[in-house]
């Protein structure tokens, strides 16, 4: 089974409506691969990573993670 590609226009959008909510350096929880939760804060803006897939990098976290796997933390 193949999974369809993310469209690079909706995960652009998905970019910048974060982008506008939530600056770098605010408080997430992290879905990692093993499906637990980490708190950390992230250390960039929202981008597409290979032009079609919305990533963000995070403190004390090695690589980028999906922005669908990361939620805000309200203050």
């Amino acid at each position: 089974m193949s999974r369809t590609p993310p469209n690079p226009a909706d995960e652009q959008h998905r970019c910048d409506v974060w982008n506008f909510k939530h600056p770098a350096g605010t408080r997430v929880a992290l879905r990692k691969d093993d499906g637990t939760t980490q708190e950390t804060v992230t250390e960039s803006e929202a981008m597409l990573l290979g032009g079609h897939t919305a990533v963000i990098w995070l403190k004390n976290v090695s690589g980028a993670y999906a922005l669908d796997r990361v939620r805000a933390i309200q203050p």
